[in-house]
């Protein structure tokens, strides 16, 4: 219903809204996620797979090599079932070995990927460590110049912010929030925050990249708030694209 009614509605300035849906690196996930979005004008599909060395021995039982191809044959699949616009996330990235992740992630954009999005899964990250991370991953990953880079920030230190305003600082030109900041255990960087963040300070505290800015109109952002705030008790994610 979201992608037929919201993917398909067209703003006065031009605007269409990307609906995304979120899936495992399994095909079932897939095929779930793309029936749900495809009948949106700027359909996506967002898979993930984890990456950091306890979550893939621990949790998915397999080894590194085993995980690289699963993640490109996964990206591969959505991208032949027709959906152009594919993310893929390397869960519990603020915790995984870097040179991993620029292996993983170069895999990624040849089998397709158009977005890269670098979790903090855990919320472990400190911004020094998380802004760094990002430019790393866009210094050191072939094809990263072509692909959009994300964050994705949790709050379990209370850094989920900060640690966002650092990625961006960093490259990042997607920034995953949600209203309120709603997310599981401590929570997910704060849509107001990181945009009232970028709109008071993005030319100033981000001069040297050129300045940010978000394009929301930060008008409605309390009436969302509480919206939310009296409605939902599960969280839903947004996305903030931090332009250049």
């Amino acid at each position: 219903m979201i992608a037929k009614e919201v993917g398909n509605h067209v703003d006065d300035d031009g605007y269409v809204p990307v609906i995304c849906g979120l899936s495992r690196c399994n095909k079932g996930d897939i095929d779930a996620a793309w029936e749900g979005v495809r009948y949106a004008l700027r359909p996506r599909i967002h898979t993930f797979i984890a990456t950091s060395e306890i979550h893939m021995r621990h949790k998915l039982r397999k080894t590194p090599e085993e995980v690289i191809q699963i993640a490109s044959e996964m990206v591969a699949y959505a991208r032949s079932l027709g959906c152009e616009d594919v993310e893929f996330s390397p869960e519990d990235a603020g915790r995984s070995d870097t040179e991993f992740l620029y292996r993983i992630l170069t895999e990624v954009i040849k089998a397709g990927a158009t977005t890269l999005n670098i979790p903090d899964t855990v919320g472990y990250t400190l911004p020094s460590e998380f802004g760094s991370l990002i430019a790393k991953i866009k210094a050191n990953t072939p094809g990263a110049e072509n692909v959009i880079i994300s964050t994705h920030c949790q709050n379990d230190l209370g850094l989920a912010t900060a640690n966002t305003l650092a990625g961006a600082y960093n490259g990042g030109r997607q920034l995953e929030v949600t209203i309120n900041g709603i997310g599981e255990r401590a929570g997910n960087a704060s849509l107001q925050e990181v945009v009232m963040a970028i709109r008071c300070r993005g030319n100033e505290l981000l001069g040297g990249l050129g300045g940010l800015y978000t394009g929301i109109n930060s008008k409605h952002i309390s009436v969302a708030s509480r919206m939310v705030s009296t409605i939902g008790t599960s969280p839903s994610l947004e996305y903030c694209n931090a332009r250049s």
